[in-house]
């Protein structure tokens, strides 16, 4: 069984190969959320919880390059109104994550780009096709809205209590 510190580890030390600041990000989302993660798996809440853990390091590294702060100085709050709907959608949230990562210097599909690879893997929508069946309403395991969200969402819910 694969434990979801290892597959977050491994991407941690990915991220040495990116941009300065985006291993930091990862470190300090590490150090915030491992605690909390530890016996967990790669089953059920694993992926989303990874997603999350990814999602708060892409939103330190943000964060970090637009006001100059170390990942470490981010705060809660920052995070969180990064995160806010602004009286829109979940679907509103990303032009603002990708006008940020444009200005950090990101092309958004180049391959070899880190940052971007994570960007694309967590703006996947996890929601079931409009045809899906009411049986997708009723499923407690079924991942719901793009990644990036849901997973940090998740990852900073109450029962973890993570404070920063």
């Amino acid at each position: 069984m694969t434990l979801l510190l290892d597959v977050l580890l491994d991407r941690r030390n990915e991220a040495e190969a990116g941009p300065p600041g985006w291993q930091p990000a990862w470190d300090r989302a590490l150090d915030l959320l491992a605690p909390h993660l530890r016996g967990w798996t790669m089953t059920v809440d694993g992926p989303i919880l990874a997603d999350g853990t990814a999602a708060l390091a892409l939103a330190l590294y943000l964060l970090s390059h637009q006001t100059g702060q170390d990942p470490a100085a981010v705060t809660r709050a920052q995070v969180e109104e990064l995160l806010d709907r602004h009286g829109g959608t979940d679907y509103d949230v990303a032009p603002r994550w990708e006008k940020m990562l444009r200005a950090a210097g990101h092309a958004l599909e180049d391959p070899s780009d880190p940052v971007s690879a994570c960007w694309r893997q967590l703006r996947v929508d996890n929601s079931p096709p409009e045809d899906a069946n009411e049986e997708h309403d009723f499923d407690s395991f079924r991942r719901w809205g793009p990644g990036y969200i849901e997973g940090l969402r998740h990852a900073l819910a109450p029962r973890f209590a993570v404070q920063f």
